[in-house]
């Protein structure tokens, strides 16, 4: 009960009291009232039948002193005249009857009772001893029945209900009213808050700051807290906003330090790639002159090494990829992800610090997607491998193991391990791991800041890093995150190829002629593709024809650049506008990235990827070819 009144309004809270007050004065009125008028109406019955007993036997004294049997008969009788009389003896000294009326109606062993007047069940009897002047004794017992006291006690409980009840509607009115008259103004008060509390501010005037009561006190004492709020709640959004961008700078520097960290490596990883790349772009420039008198077999070795040279770029493409992923700025936007792919990525990245120190070892099972963003997560994985690779000694790596496992916990979570063979942690170390600023590693090669920032991206994204170490047993840290409710997006590169589409013009406009010569190359097989390095030689051309189906223009171009290109095709020619696809090598500007943000269906990366440009070409124009049916239909 104390708890739901704790859910209760003050008003209802005050009406049900006052009811309950006006309820048990009522129940008690009910109870006593009746029971009170009930006892006094048995006494006076009580009293009223001694006092007609005495009288009698006074009457009758004559009768019994001179053994008139008549006379004595003769006032019993008067009791006729009484409704409620049942019965008359006129008893002699020995017990025997000299008068009686209705003896018949008289019940055994009342002489038994000790009382002059006394109740029995429904009926009152009296009882009055008699001593006459010639020294006769006898006894006058009469007996009169309750039966009418009875209906006057039932009419008065039904008059004591009726003003119970009268009583109990007027407190519940009293009620209503006293809790209506008090609680209005605190309810106003209350009403204030609440819609201040939902953002409307302007609620604060409807304030009675005029009263001289408790409620005019404690409206302009809410005013002036209002006042005190609004001063903190600015000074904290002004802190708040310093903590976030200093918290969006450290998570910057850290990533700036890990990429310091790569440095190295990265220049290694992409510079293998590069010496056969190189190697075999120059061996296939000296054979082609004499391509045609080779036999079978060194056309064989040239293919092998455009082939190789084929795949050492795809490489390159994606050491360049992932940092620059890694590298750029984010928004903090979450979106269902792919552990796995999110590890590769780290993996990718980190592949030079591990190798020379330890095995790398993948064991995968199916975990399910995680809602979260893509490059802080990535940051995290990194920062995990790069310490597991630190914790071991380098020079060893076929006796030293970092293994990478993913499971699905019991409760449906996902469960990302980094297990490393090097030194492990004391207690001490572990104790104070994830404290900003705190570090093992010398002075200049660690900032302290790497774990820090992981223990707070993971649990921003509802998850927790669990840690087990030992000293000389290694490390292990699992990253636990709750599983995201939808699925994970395709990625670009993992559909199947595009199926072949119209033959178009194209229209390349890159200011790097290789690159343009590249693409027509590569398009020169599906569709006709010109050529041009100049962003206003492209109007020129748009303008005096033939038309062009699709044009593929670069970003950042010194004379005219993408975005003042389109914008100048929307205003002449909006209909080619709407063909334009946009290659980049990436946004160093702030008006070009806040386009790209506004045109990303548009945008392809550099370097380009020609099944998804392929596809994005065939989407183009099958769309703008269906759009023109419906035009021509209508």
């Amino acid at each position: 009960m104390t708890l739901e009144l704790r859910h209760l309004s003050l008003r209802a809270r005050l009406v049900i009291l006052v009811v309950l007050l006006f309820a048990a004065f009522s129940l008690f009125f009910l109870l006593f009232f009746p029971a009170r008028m009930n006892d006094l109406a048995r006494r006076g019955m009580l009293e009223r039948t001694l006092g007609i007993a005495r009288l009698l036997a006074n009457a009758t004294e004559p009768a019994l002193d001179f053994g008139d049997e008549a006379n004595g008969q003769r006032h019993l009788e008067t009791l006729a005249s009484s409704p409620e009389a049942i019965f008359g003896l006129l008893l002699r000294e020995d017990g025997t009857p000299l008068a009686a009326w209705h003896p018949e109606r008289a019940p055994k062993r009342l002489l038994d009772d000790p009382q002059e007047a006394f109740i029995r069940g429904q009926e009152v009897f009296a009882r009055v001893h008699i001593q006459t002047r010639g020294g006769q004794r006898g006894t006058l017992l009469l007996g009169f029945s309750l039966a009418r006291l009875q209906q006057e006690n039932r009419h008065t409980q039904q008059l004591a209900a009726g003003i119970s009840a009268l009583i109990l509607a007027s407190g519940v009115l009293a009620a209503f009213a006293v809790g209506t008259v008090l609680v209005r103004p605190l309810k106003r008060v209350t009403d204030v808050a609440l819609r201040i509390s939902e953002g409307e501010h302007d609620a604060r005037g409807e304030l009675d700051l005029t009263r001289r009561d408790e409620m005019g006190t404690l409206a302009s004492a809410f005013s002036r807290m209002l006042d005190r709020l609004y001063e903190q709640r600015a000074l904290i959004e002004s802190q708040m906003s310093e903590l976030r961008s200093a918290q969006d700078q450290l998570i910057v520097a850290d990533r700036r330090t890990s990429m310091g960290t790569l440095a190295a490596g990265v220049a290694h990883e992409i510079n293998n790639p590069l010496a056969y790349v190189t190697a075999n772009i120059h061996y296939v420039l000296q054979e082609i002159p004499r391509l045609r008198h080779l036999p079978e077999e060194d056309w064989e070795e040239a293919y092998s090494a455009l082939t190789e040279a084929r795949e050492g770029c795809a490489r390159v493409q994606h050491i360049v990829q992932s940092l620059k992923s890694f590298s750029a700025g984010d928004d903090g936007k979450r979106e269902p992800t792919a552990l796995t792919h999110t590890l590769e990525s780290a993996i990718n990245m980190a592949s030079n610090e591990i190798r020379h120190r330890a095995r790398l070892v993948r064991d995968y099972q199916p975990v399910p997607p995680v809602e979260a963003n893509e490059v802080r997560l990535a940051q995290v994985f990194l920062n995990l491998l790069i310490n597991a690779a630190h914790a071991i000694e380098p020079g060893a790596s076929e006796r030293n193991e970092i293994r990478i496992s993913t499971r699905t916990g019991e409760d449906g979570r996902a469960r990302v391990s980094i297990t490393d063979t090097g030194s492990g942690m004391t207690p001490e170390v572990r104790a104070r791991l994830f404290t900003p600023f705190f570090t093992t590693k010398p002075v200049g090669v660690g900032t302290g800041l790497g774990l820090s920032v992981c223990q707070g991206i993971v649990t921003r994204l509802g998850g927790q890093i669990e840690l087990q170490s030992e000293p000389g047993h290694g490390s292990t840290f699992t990253v636990v995150l709750p599983a995201s409710p939808a699925p994970v997006g395709s990625r670009p590169g993992e559909e199947a190829p595009p199926p072949k589409t119209r033959r178009a013009r194209i229209l390349v406009v890159d200011d790097e002629p290789l690159v343009g010569t590249a693409l027509r190359r590569a398009l020169d097989c599906d569709h006709e593709v010109r050529v041009t390095t100049r962003a206003r030689e492209a109007l020129s051309q748009l303008r005096q024809g033939p038309p062009f189906d699709v044009i593929l223009c670069d970003l950042m171009m010194p004379e005219m650049t993408g975005v003042e290109f389109y914008a100048e095709l929307q205003r002449t020619a909006p209909e080619l506008a709407e063909m334009v696809l946009f290659i980049t090598g990436g946004a160093f500007t702030e008006v070009t990235r806040a386009f790209l943000e506004q045109h990303q269906a548009r945008a392809l990366e550099k370097p380009l990827d020609m099944r998804a440009l392929r596809e994005r070409l065939r989407v183009l124009l099958e769309s703008h070819a269906s759009s023109s049916t419906s035009t021509f239909m209508g």
